[in-house]
């Protein structure tokens, strides 16, 4: 049960957080354009910080750090499976979400969010392991893949807003 109570606590500071973005914002397409980064972020924190797993891949016996409760793979590339490439998958709308919020940024800036995006998830996930045991697994290949995962969703992003039926994206 303590396993939950991160996601639980991160699920209210969402809440508030919907709540002073709905209170705040007075244009309907920025309202949406918030809500749906802000709810998507929540869909990631659901897979990375609950005490939940996924297995879409293989049963291959990964080389891996045991520190305390927590399972460490840092050698990267080890399985390159359906489960490498949903990972990928994962990440791919929010860095669309992101740069959708954020136009203007430069590539270096979005290259740099999207491995803080990785970074994050993956040490946010080592030290909920280390304090409420998640049962999760810290993966170098995880950060790869959210790291690409954004900066796909963000060129895919910058091709679709230059479409003719997709100049609404530009407001």
């Amino acid at each position: 049960m303590l396993a939950w109570l991160p996601f639980t606590l991160i699920s209210i500071l969402f809440m508030l957080m919907l709540y002073a973005c709905w209170r705040t914002t007075t244009k309907p397409i920025r309202l949406f354009k918030q809500l749906c980064l802000i709810l998507f972020i929540w869909i990631i924190t659901a897979f990375c910080y609950t005490p939940t797993s996924y297995n879409f891949g293989t049963q291959l016996v990964l080389h891996y750090i045991q520190w305390g409760p927590v399972k460490l793979n840092v050698i990267p590339f080890q399985q390159m499976d359906i489960e490498f490439w949903l990972n990928v998958l994962l990440t791919v709308p929010l860095g669309g979400l992101f740069i959708w919020n954020f136009p203007d940024l430069p590539w270096r800036r979005i290259i740099w969010l999207g491995l803080l995006t990785g970074l994050t998830l993956e040490c946010g996930q080592f030290v909920l392991d280390l304090l409420v045991n998640l049962k999760r697994w810290v993966d170098i290949d995880d950060v790869i893949t959210n790291w690409a995962g954004f900066i796909i969703g963000a060129v895919i992003y910058k091709i679709l807003r230059r479409l003719p039926g997709f100049r609404w994206l530009q407001r």
